[in-house]
């Protein structure tokens, strides 16, 4: 998953995740302080959700549960 809400499911703020592993470090650094979402107006499951960082493929949203 790419793509996600700030804050809260039912949040209107979407961001998108940046597909190099080099830019990674960045994001999460400038987002330190959020909380990362599936949107409910885009359709989501509303779980919040992590960034995870990959080396051999694209970098992706995932939430707690996984």
């Amino acid at each position: 998953m790419q793509t996600a809400v700030l804050g809260g499911a039912d949040s209107e703020e979407p961001l998108m995740l940046p597909l190099e592993t080099i830019e990674l470090d960045a994001f999460r650094r400038r987002h330190e302080q959020d909380t990362f979402w599936c949107g409910l107006l885009l359709g989501g499951c509303g779980l919040q959700l992590t960034t995870k960082l990959y080396t051999d493929q694209v970098c992706s949203l995932s939430s707690f549960a996984c």
